[in-house]
């Protein structure tokens, strides 16, 4: 199918359909509205002690041979893990034009303005406020949805990345296809109940790499150490070591709490020379990803977009926040799945 085709066809059925995807959105999102989280019992509870300097390695697999308790076990051991080829060629052109589709219609227009109508998150930041204020006693990085305002283009923080939810459409083909792909019952396995996902962590990406390298962050700092989640991040560009266009750099150190004396730019990142004085060179790992790969990490894992001088093109992926239903970050406005 030709991108232009594939365009066309997400116009109209958006143009169609805009206010039973918005209401579907909405009803996501007020599930979790007077829902407070609970302490459960995690995955990462039960990993063994930090692995020896000198032996890093992110965990790899066929998605043919992928199974929950190879997930368990990487995650146990390294916080992280890699899946070759879990989305096909059609999956990676879907999603693809799932993230210029939601870029494109961001411009100015009658019908975009139409399409763009936005999702209700008043009520649910004023009820979360006080869980906000809270945990900022004890974790003062811990971010203040309610002070970025209501308007979730507000939530948007470069350019380059995009909220999927700004898009109700295309929020709920990926949903569709993540479950048609068995993430939804891969993730139900490993939290031990319905999994969730975000809409601030939720995002679609067409980006160039830093201008420089930066610091390492753990997502815990701003969403609490104590959840239970799992990053899902979908490169749709061939990216990382070897590569042309710019990947992440990694960690793969089981971490059970946030990284001692963050020493960063920022009050939330760590400078890559604290990583290396603490283990070594080696700690930090530049996996290489194909289109329709995808890496497993959780909030406790340190990581960083990688710089790279001249890359080729923008590096298009989607990084979606999957969290246990009953042990969320509450500020990340989780939505029913």
């Amino acid at each position: 199918m030709s991108s232009l085709i594939r365009k066309l066809r997400l116009y109209s059925d958006h143009i169609v359909s805009r206010d039973r995807y918005l209401s579907r959105l909405n009803s996501r999102v007020l599930f979790f509205k007077g829902k407070a989280p609970q302490v459960s019992k995690r995955v990462i509870d039960g990993s063994p002690p930090t692995q020896p300097a000198n032996v890093f390695r992110i965990p790899e697999i066929a998605a043919s041979d992928f199974t929950f308790e190879f997930l368990k076990q990487s995650m146990q051991e390294t916080g992280c893990v890699i899946v070759r080829n879990f989305f096909d060629e059609k999956d990676v052109a879907a999603m693809a034009s799932y993230v210029d589709y939601s870029f494109n219609v961001q411009g100015e227009g009658v019908l975009n303005r139409y399409l763009l109508k936005e999702c209700d998150l008043e009520p649910v930041l004023k009820e979360t406020s006080q869980n906000i204020k809270e945990k900022r006693k004890l974790n003062p990085t811990y971010s203040n949805s309610v002070k970025n305002g209501a308007k979730l283009a507000r939530f948007i923080g470069h350019s380059e990345s995009m909220l999927t939810v700004r898009t109700p459409n295309i929020a709920e083909k990926l949903l569709e296809l993540f479950e048609q792909k068995g993430l939804k019952a891969l993730l139900k396995n490993y939290f031990g109940s319905d999994p969730c996902v975000s809409v601030k962590k939720w995002n679609l990406r067409k980006s160039s790499p830093p201008p420089a390298p930066i610091d390492f962050h753990q997502d815990g700092a701003f969403m609490g150490d104590e959840i239970a989640s799992l990053n899902c991040w979908i490169p749709l560009s061939d990216c990382g070591a070897s590569c042309d266009v710019h990947g992440i750099d990694i960690v793969p150190i089981r971490l059970k709490k946030l990284f001692a004396g963050r020493s960063g730019v920022l009050d939330w990142t760590v400078a890559a020379n604290a990583i290396v004085d603490e283990y070594s060179e080696n700690a930090i790992v530049t996996p290489t990803f194909r289109k329709g790969d995808l890496i497993f990490f959780d909030h406790l894992v340190l990581h960083r977009t990688q710089f790279l001088p001249n890359p080729a093109q923008n590096r298009y992926a989607i990084e979606t926040w999957f969290f246990d239903s009953v042990n969320f970050p509450k500020n990340q406005i989780p939505l029913k799945w």
